[in-house]
């Protein structure tokens, strides 16, 4: 950017949670991104199908960037536990500078070692631009959206480095060494005075990184490898999120702009609702410029989760109590406020067997209509209804997980995760290896013709646990109760049925306090008797 060029400054989105959209519109309606894992996420998701989805809501905040102010930086860009900036880019740039740092003390001394990295801070990585970008944009039909977008660090500052230091007198030697010791590709390219080449050799080194990474086989690495593969990824270059594909389609003659379907020519390909990446190379004399091809496809349009883009939860039909309420869990990364008829409990502990042959699970209130649930928390959620419009949970604030109450027994996950290779930490800060025989799943005993809803032992053949939802996990002492039915402060439990009575026909059975224990002469109070909760008046 020429130092004279005058830039408008952009004004950047409030701070908070949004649903990112594809401003391309399909047929289908998969627009919408739907975070699925920790590096797992696609615009896939429907405008009909998000208002529940916890992994379309995320995090965003950006500023503006102080060497460009018409672009943004993206600061945080979060949703179910994953940090793409903080917890991903930032500690990745870090490390490979730590182990650069490393690298250089190790082959040039302490001291040596410190100076060559203070240079290379300066005249190589201080060069590059390794942050995530949004731009305003507007669509093909006036809507205001967003590219995003990122560029690949040039190897120019890289080649000058190299070829300026070298050939000192001094500590030349060390230096060609230490590249010798990483790659001879990269050494040679590097001696050839050589960017592109450099970069292959980059790439090489990138690629055998991935291969032997947890990340391995994930879809994101699988567009790295193919962009790699097919050369596509070159240093320099600014590359844009676009939903969906390129095709490049190669004829006999190279790219003629006033012919483009008869000669060489890249064309938007909307098969699929899926990530991809287009570069803003007007160069390319064969298959002519990408960007300009895909046209919305790689624009992003920013949906604020509000009271008309809700966030919400949908119990199940059956799930609902003797008390007409409707019952289900949760467990999200954001805090949020209750919006609608919704109370929020945690379970504290649980009880012994009673006289009537139920455990309970003694809940807490942790929060009503209009109060926040702190980020992280584990939950059950109580609803007058199973329309999620009825349900709304607004987030709102910082992920602080240090602000859960730490008396939660509840666990939760993000992702749908298998059973057995399950390690988890409830609101107590107990962790569990997770087992069929101790996890306990929320659900409705259907067997009882009392039809109790609690916590239950998962049926055969369940593998898996749900992301975003709340179970339980027993020590091996607890372990021996199949399941668990909620008892609320006040006595009150879901499910049970309840009978109201008088002191004056008590002696009609035995009666049993909430902890099991005979009573004689009852009071005014809830006791059990014949297996049924009564309540004495």
């Amino acid at each position: 950017m020429a130092q004279n060029a005058r830039v408008t400054p952009v004004t950047a989105p409030e701070g908070g949670y949004y649903r990112i959209v594809n401003a391309k519109q399909r047929n289908d309606g998969k627009q919408y991104v739907y975070v699925t894992g920790k590096i797992a996420a696609q615009p896939n998701a429907t405008k009909a199908g998000v208002a529940t989805l916890a992994g379309t809501v995320v995090h965003l905040e950006t500023k503006i960037d102080d060497k460009d102010p018409g672009r943004l930086n993206v600061t945080t860009l979060r949703s179910q536990g994953v940090d793409v900036i903080n917890g991903y880019l930032n500690p990745a740039i870090e490390k490979v500078e730590g182990e650069l740092k490393s690298k250089l003390k190790e082959k040039l001394g302490v001291l040596g070692g410190n100076l060559a990295y203070g240079t290379i801070k300066v005249d190589v990585i201080g060069k590059w631009d390794l942050k995530m970008h949004m731009k305003p944009v507007k669509t093909s039909d006036g809507r205001n959206a967003y590219y995003a977008f990122a560029t690949v660090p040039s190897m120019v500052p890289v080649v000058n480095f190299y070829a300026t230091y070298s050939q000192n007198p001094i500590y030349g030697g060390a230096v060609k060494n230490a590249v010798k010791a990483v790659s001879m590709g990269l050494y040679n390219a590097l001696e050839a005075n050589n960017p592109d080449k450099v970069w292959d050799e980059v790439l090489k080194l990138a690629l055998a990184k991935i291969e032997s990474s947890p990340y391995a086989g994930t879809d994101i690495a699988n567009v790295v490898k193919r962009y790699i593969n097919a050369d596509r990824i070159n240093q320099g270059q600014t590359y844009y999120l676009i939903s969906g594909g390129l095709k490049k389609v190669t004829k006999d003659k190279a790219y003629d702009p006033n012919n483009p379907t008869g000669t060489s020519h890249n064309e938007y390909d909307g098969t699929e609702a899926k990530f991809d990446f287009v570069n803003n190379n007007t160069t390319d004399q064969w298959f002519g410029p990408e960007l300009p091809v895909v046209k919305d496809a790689a624009m992003w349009i920013l949906e604020k989760v509000d009271d008309a883009n809700y966030f919400g939860v949908k119990p199940s039909d059956k799930m609902k109590g003797k008390d007409g309420k409707y019952y289900t869990t949760l467990y999200v990364d954001f805090p949020f406020q209750i919006k609608g008829d919704v109370m929020a409990y945690i379970i504290e502990g649980i009880n012994d067997k009673d006289a009537s042959g139920y455990y309970y699970a003694k809940v807490r209130k942790l929060a009503g209509q209009g109060e926040v649930v702190p980020a992280q928390t584990a939950v059950v959620l109580e609803c007058s209804s199973t329309n999620p419009a009825d349900n709304k949970l607004l987030p709102l604030g910082e992920e602080k997980p240090e602000l859960a109450p730490k008396t939660n027994r509840l666990c939760g996950v993000f992702f749908n995760s298998e059973i057995r290779s399950l390690s988890v930490k409830d609101g107590q800060g107990t962790s569990y290896d997770v087992t069929p025989d101790n996890i306990r799943a929320f659900n409705i005993n259907d067997k009882d013709l009392n039809n109790p809803i609690g916590f239950y032992k998962v049926k055969k053949g369940v593998t898996t646990v749900p992301g975003n939802k709340a179970f339980l996990v027993l020590t091996d002492a607890e372990a021996q109760a199949k399941g668990f039915i909620l008892t609320f402060e006040d006595g009150s439990t879901t499910g049970i049925e309840t009978v109201e009575t008088s002191k004056g026909n008590i002696e009609d059975g035995v009666y049993y306090d909430l902890q099991g224990r005979r009573v004689e002469n009852p009071t005014r109070g809830i006791y059990i008797v014949n297996g049924k909760k009564v309540v004495i008046k």
